[in-house]
């Protein structure tokens, strides 16, 4: 005989177990029990992946757009290497060694000035960067817009070696040897 008891943790009751039984269910080895013939509960995620409708993300790309056009007419009109217009740099501040990102800005002023070469003498990894990340911004743009034809993708196996390459400028541009000394910023 067993009568429902209500738990607080299970949404259906679960049966009483007669006296001199087990309370832990029978199941095979390697096998998960159920709860009283639910389904086992998936496991927590910390993330979900969410599905943005293509009018959602193409207004995330334009808003990215603005935002990037907004800066880039800052930067053009507001030269960084004057001082007081932009904040320092938090890493060089607190251990005088540049990070990848420094130079950028005096980079991107001389890059819309038409100046590539006294660009890279600031941060060479950014004016390499620079036109692939635009490139990227125009494609996932006309991706969200429903263009169908053919479109260039980076392929899965390079996508780690993004990392090494910014690590790799980082360490190399603070190095003091004859051949390093010219990435500093």
């Amino acid at each position: 005989m067993t009568a429902a008891i209500p738990h607080p943790d299970h949404p259906l009751p679960v049966p009483a177990v007669p006296a001199g039984t087990s309370a832990a269910p029978r199941t095979e080895p390697g096998v998960a029990p159920s709860h009283a013939g639910q389904a086992a509960p998936e496991p927590s995620r910390l993330w979900t992946a969410r599905n943005w409708s293509p009018r959602a993300r193409l207004g995330g790309f334009g808003a990215v757009g603005a935002i990037a056009a907004a800066a880039a007419v800052r930067v053009y009109l507001v030269d960084p290497a004057q001082p007081g217009h932009y904040p320092t740099c938090p890493f060089r501040w607190a251990t005088s060694l540049d990070c990848p990102g420094c130079g950028t800005l005096r980079g991107l002023h001389q890059l819309l000035h038409g100046h590539p070469g006294a660009a890279a003498d600031y941060n060479l990894f950014f004016v390499v960067a620079a036109p692939m990340l635009v490139l990227g911004w125009a494609v996932a743009v006309a991706r969200a817009a429903g263009w169908r034809r053919p479109l260039p993708r980076v392929p899965a196996r390079l996508l780690p070696v993004i990392p090494v390459l910014v690590i790799a400028f980082w360490v190399l541009r603070n190095l003091p040897l004859p051949g390093c000394t010219w990435l500093a910023s």
